[in-house]
């Protein structure tokens, strides 16, 4: 009797959980959280907060402007050091193709 229940314990557990994975099907943040998210990161704010701290309204807006601005750049400076790196690899790769190709008609 004692295994019977046991038994029927585990089963209502298993059967009580497995909706709660079955909801996983989507990864990441829920759209929610999307919509209430900003794109500065937590520690840009928090220097921003920094430096910031004491200084009159028009002050802080100008801070906060330049810092913008400084982040805008070097996420496009890194961007198109990607997209650089990606070009070059990409150029490689059509060079070898072209180079096997031409080795291949060579040879028939």
């Amino acid at each position: 009797m004692k295994k019977l229940i046991v038994l029927l314990m585990v089963f209502v557990f298993v059967a009580g959980t497995v909706p709660a994975f079955a909801a996983r099907d989507i990864k990441g943040a829920s759209p929610k959280a999307y919509g209430q998210a900003s794109d500065e990161a937590v520690f840009n704010r928090v220097g921003d907060w920094f430096a910031t701290v004491g200084k009159s309204d028009e002050e802080k807006q100008a801070i906060i402007a330049q810092r913008k601005v400084e982040r805008a750049k070097k996420k496009a400076m890194k961007e198109a050091e990607k997209k650089k790196k990606q070009m070059e690899k990409q150029a490689k790769k059509s060079q070898k193709q072209a180079k096997d190709k031409f080795k291949g008609l060579g040879k028939k």
